[in-house]
């Protein structure tokens, strides 16, 4: 018994997690979802659990997903992966409902003053 729950415990060790929150609305038809793999997983398996989060609340408004921004960010002293995605859930005929024009944000803001 004591042998099972040892190979138990080192399986589920090895395997890995995602955790995702749940979406939060930031405004009409504005919403946000954050999935962050542990240092066994890849951050694919976060940003997948995140897309899957996201389209599956916009699905149940009846509506479809458009992703507008995302963020990817190593967190707990860099052992983690945070994929964060801003989007929106949008009628099929809504005007705003076109191609994503995606750009990544800089990484580096230069002032002069």
């Amino acid at each position: 018994m004591i042998y099972r729950l040892g190979i138990l415990s080192i399986s589920l060790l090895t395997v890995g997690c995602v955790s995702t929150s749940n979406v939060l609305e930031l405004g009409r038809d504005t919403y946000t979802v954050s999935a962050t793999a542990d240092g066994f997983r890849d951050a694919a398996s976060a940003r997948q659990s995140a897309f899957k989060t996201g389209s599956e609340k916009c699905n149940s408004l009846g509506k479809k997903f458009l992703l507008t921004n995302e963020n990817v960010a190593n967190t707990r002293m860099g052992i983690d992966t945070t994929v964060t995605l801003y989007f929106r859930c949008l009628d099929e005929r809504d005007s705003e409902y076109v191609r994503p024009n995606l750009q990544k944000a800089p990484d580096l803001r230069i002032e002069s003053k």
